[in-house]
């Protein structure tokens, strides 16, 4: 069990996770592990952050009950100390929220795209119209600077049916961010999926003049860049801060093998690394 580094928290400090692939069932288990790490190395933060947003595929690949219940059990410390956020989603059928912050609020999406068949891969992911429809009013009617986060990137959420096409993260820019005649107070779009730190500019075409930003996550330790960011409120920007320990792919080295350089070279190169979503972006 964690222990706390402080029982003080940091409101302008917000903890961001993504793909923990949690399994019980069917699934190689050291990616319990590796999230009870992740959580455990959060907690021992001093200040703790204000809040913990998880933007998907926190259970392992199929999304089974079991799962999320050993999800739960090993995230019971981080409920000890934020207590869940327990409002009505706002568009039914889809787990959606607006979280609020000191100074930028957070829109939760739900991008997954759950099949019939229940031993299926889930990926990729989809934006249904009611979501749609409810993502374009909020972002249109926010006053505060706003960030929008859910699992899948933008590539795969602009055209709904198309899958990923060349203009799809423009579409979806457009969505949340408006057009350059009528902009949102939304600043970028913040997602996981793709298991690694990366930066884009892809929200806004280059000749807008407009600069649309979306930051890639780390895994808390399926595969890939192995980690959590942080991400800092002040009132004109949200500086996001990529915190990498490990890297590895397709999966952990025995215990007794030798470090890979190659891997190592990885965490070094990556140390450091954020993205800054400014408050006048629009």
């Amino acid at each position: 069990m964690p222990t706390f580094g402080s029982l003080r928290k940091d409101e302008t400090l917000v903890a961001i996770l993504s793909d923990c692939h949690v399994g019980n069932w069917n699934s190689p288990k050291y990616q319990g592990k590796k999230f009870a790490e992740c959580v455990a190395r959060i907690l021992a933060l001093d200040p703790l952050p204000a809040k913990m947003l998880i933007p998907g595929d926190l259970a392992y690949l199929w999304g089974r009950k079991e799962d999320y219940e050993l999800s739960r059990t090993l995230l019971q410390p981080v409920l000890e100390r934020w207590p869940e956020y327990a409002d009505r989603s706002p568009v039914p059928g889809r787990i959606v929220s607006k979280v609020h912050g000191v100074y930028f609020d957070y829109i939760m999406a739900d991008t997954l795209d759950q099949p019939e068949e229940t031993d299926k891969w889930i990926t990729p992911g989809t934006l249904d119209d009611a979501q749609r429809e409810w993502l374009k009013a909020e972002c249109a009617a926010s006053k505060r600077p706003l960030l929008v986060l859910a699992h899948h990137p933008a590539g795969e959420l602009g055209e709904p049916g198309k899958g990923k096409t060349s203009g799809s993260a423009r579409k979806f820019g457009e969505l949340i961010m408006g057009t350059k005649e009528a902009p949102t107070n939304c600043c970028g779009y913040i997602h996981g999926h793709d298991h690694r730190w990366f930066v884009t500019r892809s929200l806004r075409h280059w000749s807008a003049g407009l600069v649309g930003q979306t930051a890639g996550l780390p895994s808390t330790g399926h595969w890939g860049d192995i980690g959590y960011c942080l991400l800092r409120e002040y009132p004109d920007r949200a500086e996001l801060s990529l915190v990498q320990y490990d890297y590895f792919s397709p999966k952990p080295l025995p215990a007794d093998a030798a470090p890979n350089p190659a891997w190592q070279a990885i965490v070094r190169d990556n140390a450091g690394k954020r993205c800054t979503f400014v408050a006048s972006a629009s």
